[in-house]
């Protein structure tokens, strides 16, 4: 009997996919797990805002050390004067400062602000490392669901290939007088169905490349030059040999550094407001030269120049503002613990996670091995049904139950290997972990 011209199609190339053909030319770019983690943490635009805001608090740390350095101001003016009656020699006026400023004490501002921007530079370095762990982690994941995809429609396709040649032998014998028209039209019935299972599984397979590819920032609008596939991660049983037996230590996460830190910056905040409502001390030092009409006739530079120099000690109190100093305080300190309550929040959300990845871990793990089990049963079960059928001691019904339950067990074995996989990443992530460790693996 003909194949259909789907299964035609299958037979010469069912596992290559191409953008908008059937077959994958040899052009084809082939992007492995790794390329993909190194090109979403490099295109992200989420990941390029937060690597932009490490380098502005970079900047803001830099501004706020130099609160503490002298400054030196250059200041010349040259031009027309005059008034009445005249006190100037000259209508023509020029005039030269040069003044070094020291803040050698500011009440304490100063100090805390750079304390602050520190802070800032650290929240913000955390904050790319969560921010590019989480894209990773939805990359991997998605990773493992072509993966699962791809080794799903390889499944099909070996089971596919199985019920073609059952079907082959009976339709063979059918037309000998060997088998009877109901055997026939069973297997050949089998047969449709898994055309329609692996044509599905295909097209699985195909959304999920697609989607990776939008994840990476692929331009999905137009043709591309090169054709992109991506390699799908083996089922290797040593690579999920070990389980964790204790949660991660969630003290390292950059979610908790950042917790912590971001509380240091919000008692820096309440501080400086409450700096302006008690007496205010400020000691300020500064050095001038000035050099006055240098600019005029048979006029040097240094004929009427002077120097002069302070050390000035300053307070500044407010007597009265009818209470807006205080009030101010009080808005401060409300949102300090507003904001500390809502981290609070969100770390106990993240701990509740952890927890609950432990028992989704526990559980993978367990499927994953009764699923291996139950694959060795079935395989074993199939090949003495196959042997029966053969010698005549088992119907058909037998041998097509028998490879339903061998594909129902792939599958179960395939989904809980890389589910196992994707709970073990998660893992990672929570460990604080994850980008290194994927790139050492």
């Amino acid at each position: 009997m003909r194949k259909s011209s789907f299964a035609r199609i299958v037979l010469m190339g069912c596992s290559s996919v191409a953008l908008g053909a059937a077959l994958v030319p040899s052009t084809t770019q082939k992007i492995t797990f790794k390329d993909a983690i190194e090109m979403v943490v490099q295109k992200s635009p989420t990941l390029n805002k937060s690597k932009i805001e490490v380098e502005l608090r970079d900047l803001e740390y830099q501004n706020a050390s130099s609160a503490f350095l002298p400054s030196l101001d250059f200041t010349t003016n040259h031009g027309l004067r005059d008034n009445r009656p005249s006190i100037y020699n000259n209508i023509y006026g020029s005039d030269l400062n040069l003044q070094l400023t020291e803040n050698l004490y500011d009440n304490g501002i100063s100090s805390t602000k750079y304390e602050s921007a520190k802070i800032q530079k650290e929240i913000a370095y955390f904050n790319y490392q969560n921010e590019r762990d989480k894209i990773v982690l939805e990359l991997a994941l998605r990773y493992m669901h072509y993966s699962l995809a791809k080794s799903l429609a390889d499944v099909q396709q070996q089971q596919f290939n199985i019920v073609n040649k059952q079907y082959q032998s009976v339709f063979n014998q059918y037309q000998q007088g060997v088998k009877t028209r109901r055997d026939y039209l069973r297997f050949k019935t089998e047969l449709r169905r898994a055309e329609i299972d692996l044509q599905a599984s295909v097209v699985n397979t195909e959304k999920y490349r697609l989607e990776l590819m939008s994840l990476l920032g692929f331009e999905m609008t137009g043709p591309l030059d090169k054709p992109f596939d991506f390699i799908p991660i083996e089922i290797k049983k040593e690579s999920i040999a070990l389980i964790p037996a204790q949660e991660p230590n969630l003290v390292q996460h950059p979610r908790y550094r950042i917790a912590d830190l971001q509380k240091k910056v919000y008692e820096n905040d309440v501080y400086i407001i409450k700096r302006s409502y008690w007496p205010e001390l400020a000691l300020n030092a500064s050095a001038t030269y000035h050099s006055g009409d240098y600019a005029a006739d048979n006029v040097r530079l240094t004929d009427n120049q002077t120097t002069s120099w302070n050390v000035l000690l300053t307070m500044k109190f407010n007597v009265w503002d009818w209470g807006l100093r205080r009030r101010n305080i009080s808005i401060a300190a409300v949102r300090k613990t507003q904001a500390e309550n809502t981290i609070a929040a969100d770390l106990n959300d993240f701990s509740s996670e952890n927890k609950k990845l432990m028992l989704d871990l526990q559980q993978s793990s367990k499927k994953y091995s009764l699923a291996q089990e139950l694959l060795d049963l079935e395989n074993m079960s199939f090949q003495f049904l196959d042997s029966e059928y053969r010698s005549g001691k088992s119907s058909y019904l037998d041998i097509i139950v028998g490879l339903r339950d061998l594909l129902s067990a792939k599958v179960q074995m395939y989904t809980s290997y890389y589910d196992l996989r994707g709970q073990l990443l998660k893992y990672r992530y929570h460990e604080g972990t994850l980008y290194e460790f994927i790139l050492k693996n």
